[in-house]
């Protein structure tokens, strides 16, 4: 077979492979997930909070006047792919709650779309998160709250960031809780570190840099010696 036909065939897979990601990548959540029990804090100051916990994280949002939302992930080669939400609830204003049998959700061009029982109330549901990382896409708008795993940080740079900037940061009972006065789309993406991780790459990069000096000492060392044996052999002598 030809290198032509070869680079053709690799071209074509990446295409089909790319196609099928970008399509859906997977079904949207079973009925066993949306079922799963769910204890939320339904009080809260911002109109949406997203409270990230150990390997995901829980978002309670006022509905004001809109019968539905549409969630996605990101999937491979830039398509992507249904959210996989679990544990969805939804408040009336009256305080009454519902679960995932009067709540209708379903999965439309890779989305996972949810159906609200009424245009007004709040919806909770939770999704899979990182060990270190999240992604949260904004489904509702007004204030929004970020609030990190207990002893997470995302002060130094190479370690952690919270995006979009604009967000007003502050820490309670050992958390992180960063705010946007308001936000209509996008994600909220924040990568995060605890404070041991910073004194180990603190460390490690001390002892690369104790190695790095001692490597220039050794070759400074090494240069001088041959400069002096080539002194001693006579070679820079001037004629």
């Amino acid at each position: 077979m030809s290198n032509r036909w070869v680079v053709a065939l690799a071209v074509a897979a990446l295409a089909v492979t790319a196609g099928c990601l970008g399509a859906g990548g997977g079904g949207g959540p079973s009925d066993e997930q949306l079922a799963e029990d769910a204890t939320y804090e339904w009080d809260r100051d911002a109109d949406v909070r997203v409270n990230v916990t150990g390997g995901q994280y829980a978002v309670v949002a006022d509905v004001d006047n809109r019968s539905e939302v549409k969630f996605a992930q990101r999937g491979g080669f830039g398509g992507r792919n249904p959210l996989q939400i679990s544990a969805v609830q939804f408040r009336y204003p009256n305080g009454t709650t519902v679960d995932s049998e009067d709540i209708e959700v379903s999965t439309q061009n890779s989305r996972t779309v949810v159906t609200f029982p009424q245009d007004n109330g709040t919806f909770a549901y939770k999704a899979p998160a990182g060990s270190r990382q999240v992604s949260v896409q904004v489904g509702f708008e007004g204030s929004h709250e970020l609030v990190l795993p207990a002893g997470m940080r995302v002060s130094f740079p190479v370690l952690g960031y919270v995006e979009p900037a604009g967000f007003e940061k502050s820490v309670e009972d050992n958390r992180v809780h960063a705010s946007w006065e308001s936000m209509d789309a996008g994600t909220i993406d924040a990568r995060y570190y605890l404070e041991r991780d910073l004194l180990l790459f603190g460390g490690a990069t001390g002892v690369l840099a104790l190695a790095a000096v001692g490597g220039v000492i050794y070759y400074r060392l090494r240069i001088r010696r041959l400069e002096d044996e080539r002194e001693e052999a006579g070679l820079d002598v001037e004629k």
